[in-house]
């Protein structure tokens, strides 16, 4: 079942139709390539993201305490904010 995506930017319309006549495709043809092109670019950012991320953490494992490797984030927040004198007794 086929889908109708109604465009109404006329400079779209214009690149549109003068890509696919530069290239002997049709418009659809242009505009999945297109679309494709900028899916595959915006895969690549997030995959760059997700390696600077692991770069990161990996680097902040390297130096974080030895007691903090088997502790959850919520454990070593506990420790790092647990106060260091009981509340006195009211």
């Amino acid at each position: 079942m086929a889908t109708q995506l109604n465009i109404k930017d006329g400079e779209v319309i214009r690149l549109a139709k003068e890509l696919a006549g530069r290239t002997g495709r049709s418009v659809t043809s242009v505009i999945r390539s297109a679309l494709e092109g900028e899916w595959n670019r915006q895969e690549d950012v997030i995959a760059e993201k997700v390696r600077q991320a692991k770069a990161i953490s990996a680097e902040f494992r390297q130096h974080m305490p030895r007691e903090w490797h088997n502790m959850s984030s919520k454990q070593i927040m506990d420790e790092i904010y647990a106060p260091d004198i009981p509340a006195a007794a009211e």
